[in-house]
Order: structure tokens, then sequence, then C-alpha cells
């Protein structure tokens, strides 16, 4: 097979160091981190992604897309020549912690994780918190003191739905990524775990690995159908339900 792997790039860190330990690694594509917020736009990006890379490499056979759920922003694209492959998760951090289990089991023990990474501190985390002076002048300015504080109190009450700050650590990707999350979850008024990852799911999305409990594979031509009940992925067709 030929294959190429389109990603969020929150998870660029983990799957470049696995791709540089493989004999014949698959080319990585990555889309900025952030479009899942607007998942009509995740959806215009990463189709466009998708021609682009067809269209560029003839010799592919196979699309792994790095994305899960990610609020239905999957839903109606399709690739003309190759075969779709796409994780069975609801987001990326079953695939940072290498599976659903370890995800629910965590999720079971405290629902009110605010998940790190080194991707999401990089990409998301860090620059909301360094961001929030510049959001209160611009609310300030546009609305005035008042309404921008009440602006604030709301974003901040975001935070407030959370009971710990939880860092996946994979080990190769530096110690420095830890002191980074401590002064996040810091800033964030939260206490900080930390829970080893496993490369086990992305070492399958890297290597064809693609089991059925695991992967949903699109046959060229489909389009692939989200669901926000069951967490189906379907083709135009064949279905197959995601349990998770």
């Amino acid at each position: 097979m030929k294959v190429a792997v389109i990603a969020c790039e929150v998870m660029r860190y983990e799957l470049e160091m696995l791709s540089e330990g493989m004999e014949k690694a698959p080319r990585l594509y990555f889309l900025r981190q952030g479009l899942h917020d607007t998942p009509k736009l995740l959806k215009e990006e990463l189709q466009a992604k998708i021609n682009d890379v067809e269209g560029s490499a003839a010799e592919l056979t196979h699309l792994v897309l790095g994305y899960g759920l990610c609020g239905q922003g999957l839903s109606g694209i399709q690739a003309q020549r190759c075969e779709l492959v796409v994780p069975r998760v609801h987001d990326c951090i079953p695939l940072l912690l290498g599976s659903v289990e370890v995800h629910r089991e965590e999720q079971l023990r405290e629902c009110g994780t605010y998940w790190f990474s080194p991707g999401w501190l990089t990409w998301s985390v860090i620059p909301y918190l360094d961001n929030r002076t510049v959001r209160l002048a611009r609310y300030v300015e546009k609305y005035g003191k008042d309404q921008a504080a009440i602006l604030m109190q709301m974003e901040d009450g975001v935070l407030a739905h959370y009971n710990r700050a939880c860092l996946i650590e994979w080990p190769g990707l530096g110690s420095h990524y830890r002191k980074q999350a401590e002064g996040a979850a810091s800033r964030s008024n939260l206490p900080l775990q930390t829970i080893t990852g496993s490369s086990q799911y992305l070492s399958a999305l890297l290597s064809e690995s693609w089991d059925e409990d695991r992967f949903v594979r699109i046959r060229p031509g489909q389009t692939l159908v989200q669901s926000m009940d069951e967490h189906t992925v379907m083709g135009a067709e064949s279905a197959a339900e995601i349990a998770v």
C-alpha cells in the first residue's frame, strides 16, 4: 500500500516521532489545530487537503485521517481514488492515551479533566492563556469595562467545569513539556496530574494495522457520515457503527 496521513497538528510531535523510527513511514500532512471548533470549516479544509493530496500523489492508495468525531466535521467528506481510514474515536485523546478503554477508565475516574499534551500545550492551552490580556483589552474597547469584566468571568467559568489538569506524557518528547504543563495548570487554578501515553493506537494508524475494532475504512467514492447520537461512520453503500 501507498499511504499518507492527514492529521490535526495537535498530534504532530507524536506522529513525527513515531514515523522517524519506521522503515517505510507514510507521508504526513497536518492541518491547524482548532478547526474542530468550526466543523464546517474543518470539513472544507480537510476535503481540500484530501483533494490536493490525491491529485499530487498518483501512487497513493490509502489516506488515513488523524481525526475523531470532532463536532461531525468529517461528515460529507470523500476521496475519489483512495480508500479513507478513520479511527473509531470521539477525539484525539484516546489516540494519545493509546486506547479508547484507557480514556474511558480515566473519564470514570475523573470526568472533569483538562487534557494537556505537547501539541495541546503548544497550539491551544498556552496561546489561550497568553491571549487573555489581549482579549480583555479588546472587550474593554468594544463593550466597556463593566461588560468586559462579565465576559471574562464567563470565559473563566469554562475552567470551573474542570477538576484537574492531566498531562499525557510520552517518553522521548522532552521534560520541558512538564514545566509548561505545571505553569498552565497553575494559571488555570487546577491541580496537575500526569499519565503515561501509549503509542499503540497511533502506531497502528501509521503501520497499516487497521483492525475493524479501531478503524473504519471508507471505499473510494463513498461519503463518510458521522452521527452524534450513535457515533456512526458509514459509506454510501455500507455502514459500520463505532462503539465507544
